[in-house]
């Protein structure tokens, strides 16, 4: 039966119900969402939870009557606010108004060539009653402090390229909200925040869901984020619900701040990852960047050691997004320098130093197919046949737990989970000595997640990778790591063995990122 010729539900008093939705590829083969039901009543919260692919997001997009590129209704209805999402008017309607929708890549829904500011006045006289200047402006004011940003002219005319990615997520998140919606529809809302934003998020949705009946669907693969604050959680596997229930649905991976493998270890001869060090590996010296002209990093000194695994954390605007883009020479410093050192080892075919990028949907051509996106630098970087390329493709794609049906897939088509791991594929395809992880895993489940933290050990043990690992997972951090970078204000506040910065951190910024993560706020490194 097509949603949209789908006879009208009754009325049972939640703001939102789908009832028996499938979707499945327009060329046949089996659904990737199968008889979906559920109902969000007004006032309360429903978590959306499992694996990365399960179709958590294809289900949330459900809601606002979209359906991802390849994929076809096949049956199934859906009401918001007793209207049809899926048919024009409806959605005309319910868009931005009714329901808002917060997707887990924010710079998607900016535009890089309009100043924030200018964004969220538009979005305020299109969605609310708010017409004049004096009246919008004051809204704006009111939406970015309400989201923990800066209100002042300053930040409201910085562009989308000059934010941080949690910055970004809270411009996306202040659009989301400039129209009063009655429903919020958040894929992955902390997915680009670091704890200590996170924390601040959760009493944030609290509060913009306390406004009157306000509703919320949660795409979450954050467990403990999920329990306080949802009120009901489904989970998804294969694309069918599998369990339903308040906040104690059970969960397949294991404690996030049980210990894995990796990790620093006693003994390590490895050089600390602050102050002079010589030897193979990545040198950055007295490096200083700017946006404009405003100063965001300064006087950054500090070595990678060639095979070592260093994590560099901070909150949200603290320069770690900057740091990584300089190491890869895509944000050319000020002043100092960043080299990459071979230590008279013989130089290999490829590019030294290579990003994975947190929002996997821009670094990725949505035109262009994931077999062209990693044959490229296969064959133009490190000169490979043509069906060398093609074989080399397929597995790296089996390393990053992709089947060779991806290939000719195209972004839209693909789960966030399966983005990331495509950009991650891709990056190696360009053989790089070192890689630069820029929140690799926040659009990843915990068990996904882990899965590819497991891939980045085995890479640097087996060929001697670099990882640099920009995050706000401390978890990762304690578990994965053998140095820690802890960065404040485009400074280096605190460096050293994890099992010394994370055990005994000496910054009143490093404990504040520890008491804020998801678990006990002293924990034991793996040694």
């Amino acid at each position: 039966m097509n949603a949209r010729a789908a006879p009208g539900l009754p009325d049972t008093g939640s703001l939102a119900e789908i009832r028996g939705l499938t979707l499945g590829p327009v060329t046949g083969g089996p659904p990737v969402l199968e008889d979906a039901c559920l109902s969000v009543p007004r006032g309360q919260v429903v978590a959306v939870v499992g694996r990365s692919g399960s179709g958590k997001s294809t289900l949330a997009h459900g809601l606002l009557g979209h359906v991802r590129p390849g994929l076809e209704v096949r049956g199934g209805t859906v009401r918001v606010a007793g209207l049809d999402p899926f048919d024009r008017a409806g959605a005309r309607r319910l868009r931005g108004r009714v329901v808002s929708f917060l997707g887990q890549d924010p710079a998607s829904s900016l535009n890089p060539a309009l100043r924030i500011g200018t964004q969220i006045a538009e979005a305020v006289r299109i969605r609310s009653s708010a017409k004049g200047g004096d009246e919008v402006r004051a809204r704006v004011g009111e939406l970015l402090l309400s989201v923990r940003l800066p209100a002042d002219r300053a930040f409201r005319r910085r562009l989308p390229r000059q934010l941080s990615g949690g910055q970004a997520q809270r411009v996306a998140l202040a659009l989301a909200l400039a129209g009063r919606p009655s429903l919020l529809v958040l894929d992955e809302p902390t997915s680009g925040l670091d704890p200590v934003l996170a924390d601040g998020m959760r009493g944030l949705l609290t509060e913009v869901l306390s406004e009157g009946d306000r509703a919320a669907l949660l795409v979450s693969h954050a467990p403990g984020w999920t329990a306080s604050v949802a009120d009901h959680v489904i989970r998804l596997e294969g694309g069918r619900i599998v369990e339903r229930g308040p906040t104690a649905v059970s969960s397949p991976v294991r404690s996030a701040w049980s210990p894995a493998v990796g990790g620093p270890r006693s003994g390590d001869p490895r050089a600390p990852a602050a102050g002079p060090a010589t030897g193979a590996g990545l040198h950055v010296r007295d490096l200083r960047a700017v946006h404009g002209r405003v100063p965001v990093l300064h006087d950054v000194s500090l070595t990678f050691p060639a095979g070592s695994c260093t994590a560099v954390v901070g909150a949200s605007g603290s320069g770690k997004t900057t740091l990584a883009r300089c190491l890869v020479g895509l944000h050319p410093p000020a002043r100092g320098s960043v080299e990459w050192r071979d230590d008279g080892a013989p130089r290999r075919r490829g590019a030294p130093v290579q990003l994975v990028a947190q929002d996997a949907r821009g670094a990725l051509n949505p035109r262009e197919s994931v077999s062209a996106a990693l044959t490229r630098p296969l064959r133009g970087v490190r000169n490979r046949s043509v069906q060398e390329a093609a074989d080399e493709a397929v597995r790296l794609l089996g390393l990053v737990g992709l089947e060779a049906d991806v290939l000719a897939r195209r972004p839209g088509e693909l789960s966030g989970g399966q983005r990331q791991r495509v950009a991650l594929a891709r990056t190696l395809a360009a053989g790089p000595r070192a890689l630069v992880c820029d929140e690799v895993t926040s659009a990843l489940d915990p068990e996904t997640a882990n899965g590819v933290l497991d891939l980045l050990d085995s890479l640097r043990r087996t060929l001697g990778l670099t990882v640099v690992m920009v995050t706000h997972d401390m978890t990762a951090a304690a578990t994965r790591a053998e140095q820690v970078v802890v960065l404040d204000g485009g400074r280096v506040v605190e460096a050293g063995r994890a099992d010394r910065v994370l055990v005994r951190p000496e910054h009143l910024v490093t404990r504040a990122l520890l008491a804020s993560e998801d678990g006990p706020t002293a924990f034991t490194v793996p040694k």
